[in-house]
Parts: C-alpha cells; sequence; structure tokens
C-alpha cells in the first residue's frame, strides 16, 4: 500500500514547493516541475510586445509572477507578467 500512496502524493495537484533556497533555485524548480514556463520565453514574448530598452526583471514566488522593467523616454515601464502562461498582467509608467 505504501507505494500506491506514494505514487498519488508524487502525482497530486498540489504545488511543487523546492528544498533548495534562493529565487533562482525556486524558478529552476518550478520550471522543472512544469508550474511556469521558462524565464527566457516569457522574456522573449514580453520584449516583442513592449517598445523600449530592457532594463531587467524579478520574480515573485508567492505570486509566481515576474516583473520585466523597460526604459522608453526616460521613463520606466513596469510588466507584470504571469510566469504559468506567459501572459502580459499589468502595464504601468513610472515618473
Amino acid at each position: 500500500m505504501l507505494p500506491l500512496v506514494s505514487l498519488l502524493l508524487m502525482f497530486s495537484p498540489v504545488a511543487y514547493r523546492c528544498p533548495a533556497p534562493g529565487v533562482e533555485n525556486s524558478v529552476r524548480c518550478l520550471v522543472d516541475a512544469g508550474e511556469i514556463l521558462p524565464f527566457e520565453a516569457i522574456r522573449n514574448r514580453v520584449m516583442s510586445q513592449v517598445t523600449g530598452d530592457y532594463v531587467g526583471a524579478e520574480f515573485d514566488t508567492d505570486t509566481l509572477r515576474y516583473r520585466f522593467r523597460f526604459l522608453n523616454d526616460g521613463k520606466v515601464i513596469n510588466v507584470d507578467v504571469d510566469a504559468r502562461t506567459g501572459q502580459i498582467i499589468s502595464r504601468r509608467k513610472s515618473f
């Protein structure tokens, strides 16, 4: 019976949590588990939809979202993206 329980737990819909600390390790584990899309795929999609110079990105492990930053005409544009789908959630200009 124990092997069956182990299989059920392994394939349960409960979100996978990475045992290693750090955002980079969390992202790697989430991608490997199929919870989120790879960063490069998301970044390329966002860069094709947003004008300006790419500045960088941050990942929020609680919401599974990326915040991308672009510089356009001296203003920072923050673009929030759902890492599970790659869809842009919001765009905001910082002054």
